[in-house]
């Protein structure tokens, strides 16, 4: 007996829209006027999409809208004009996919373990090189001068994972993730050999979330020569998100940004008091 999904596939009502959608694809594909963005799309993701649009808004940097007219909303404008939102979405699909693959690969590591390597996998300079590996950067629309900000290219290849979801859905975008960025990649064993700076992971946080200028600040100073301590906060603005002590400033620095990443949920308790 069919299961009702294999009847909606398979009677003649299912198979007229299985040949539409693959009808529609071809012609984006052969036909259609962004025929050659398509064929960059299908190089990039190896699925020939349905709904363009999205994989060009995907690439669209909020830079290159800098012609919005001042008397419209131009917040509103910008973010449904640029990827910050795909991104956000991309952003969480790429969490989730990456997460399930650890919690199978590592099937007694603990939480903390787990959330420590995703972080290593997914921070921002790993996704920048790997967008560049598939050619994403090449496509961006921006108009940033000079020297160009690079976690902009790691931005788009989360949106552009947004925009396959909605696009195609969870099944295909998972294995656009394993084909494309975890199979080539992602070499586990060199992974776990990497040091997570919690200074870096707290500085690409709050780039990312757009909190303002991450600053560290001396708030004392006790004894001297080596026997000297350093006490520093982490803020932005006049928000202090942490404070740590050192013996030099550097390690300050890290326990500061420790402290913050704590506060704010981004790493587990465990992996912290274990550098404690």
């Amino acid at each position: 007996m069919k299961s009702r999904r294999d009847f909606v596939f398979c009677g003649p009502y299912g198979f007229l829209l299985l040949i539409m959608v693959t009808a529609r694809q071809l012609f984006n594909l052969h036909f259609s006027k962004d025929k050659e963005f398509v064929k960059e799309v299908f190089n990039i993701s190896g699925f020939i999409p349905k709904e363009v649009f999205l994989y060009k808004l995907a690439l669209t940097h909020s830079s290159s809208l800098n012609s919005v007219s001042k008397k419209s909303n131009k917040r509103i404008a910008v973010a449904k004009g640029c990827n910050e939102r795909l991104e956000f979405l991309g952003d969480s699909v790429l969490d989730s996919v990456i997460a399930e693959y650890l919690f199978k690969i590592y099937p007694l590591k603990d939480e903390g373990f787990l959330t420590e390597m995703r972080s290593k996998i997914v921070n921002r300079k790993s996704l920048n090189a790997i967008s560049k590996q598939l050619n994403i950067d090449t496509l961006i629309q921006h108009k940033q001068s000079g020297v160009v900000n690079e976690s902009m290219f790691g931005d788009a290849l989360e949106a552009f994972i947004g925009a396959v979801y909605l696009d195609l859905g969870y099944r295909r975008t998972k294995r656009f993730i394993y084909a494309r960025i975890i199979e080539p990649y992602i070499q586990l064993q060199k992974v776990e050999r990497q040091i997570i700076s919690h200074k870096n992971k707290l500085i690409e946080h709050v780039q990312k979330t757009k909190m303002g200028m991450l600053m560290f600040e001396v708030i004392d100073e006790n004894g001297d020569g080596r026997n000297k301590t350093f006490r520093i906060q982490a803020k932005v603005g006049q928000k202090v998100l942490g404070v740590g002590e050192g013996r030099n400033k550097k390690s300050a620095e890290q326990r500061a940004s420790e402290d913050a990443l704590l506060k704010l949920n981004l790493i587990p308790i465990s992996s912290a008091s274990a550098r404690i």
